[in-house]
């Protein structure tokens, strides 16, 4: 048997479940064309997996195979900002955390001098609902409970110093990290990034994506559900995924 027969498993399609999800598609035939194996279920000679799909939030719906390269705690760790902000610290946005949105709340943001802060529950913020919504004290704690009691996300709430929004989306880069080294398009890696992954490979992924600025990290996110951003091409990110599972030998 190969030894090294790796496979990207993909989500499959809603509306044709025998099909890669459309989302992926561009993707997946980038990848069948630089000659790596890819489909909806693990083939039985695989011996490596890679799994590329919607994001997954709970342990118990990652998929049981073994031979998936990430584990559960892998995708959680770094999807969770309270589980991967203690490795970043001096490196990201000044953030606290807290189980509820209270007075205690009001008294750190007020003790840390902060006029207002960016507020999002561990995985989501609640910008997908209208833009500002995650701001306080634009929007009010009440209407961000009772949102997120409307859209339920587990978690700590993570209260984060608020930077200009404008200006991150202008700097921000997509960096992705595979097997410990760092890829991007233009290849220029800032050094607030390589700092960050030699930190937070110690959490144990083989494949995370972060994002950054030139100054600091605006977030982490695992591999599996992570889009590639405009400058990193289907092609290219192809080529980056042969040479670190297919082209060497990773365990």
């Amino acid at each position: 048997m190969n030894q090294n027969m790796f496979q990207i498993v993909y989500a499959s399609d809603k509306e044709n479940t025998n099909e890669i999800h459309s989302y992926f598609k561009e993707e997946a035939n980038a990848m069948k064309d630089a000659g790596i194996l890819v489909g909806i279920n693990p083939l039985a000679d695989a011996t490596r997996l890679m799994y590329r799909g919607t994001t997954i939030r709970q342990k118990e719906d990652y998929p049981k195979d073994s031979r998936f390269i990430n584990k559960p705690e892998h995708c959680i760790d770094y999807l969770y900002l309270s589980k991967y902000y203690p490795y970043i610290e001096e490196l990201t946005i000044e953030t606290f955390f807290s189980d509820d949105l209270d007075e205690s709340v009001i008294a750190e943001i007020n003790k840390r001098g902060w006029a207002k802060c960016f507020i999002k529950k561990d995985t989501k913020a609640l910008e997908h609902i209208e833009e500002g919504k995650s701001i306080w004290p634009q929007t009010s704690f009440a209407e961000m409970l009772k949102l997120y009691n409307e859209y339920p996300f587990e978690g700590k709430y993570c209260i984060r110093k608020y930077l200009d929004s404008q200006k991150i989306i202008k700097e921000e880069e997509r960096y992705w990290v595979f097997n410990g080294n760092i890829y991007h398009r233009h290849n220029k890696i800032p050094k607030v990034v390589q700092e960050a992954v030699k930190m937070l490979n110690k959490l144990g992924s083989k494949y995370y994506t972060i994002d950054a600025t030139p100054e600091f990290i605006v977030e982490v996110n695992p591999g599996e559900s992570s889009d590639r951003h405009g400058v990193n091409s289907a092609e290219v990110f192809a080529r980056w995924v042969k040479k670190e599972f297919v082209s060497k030998i990773s365990y």
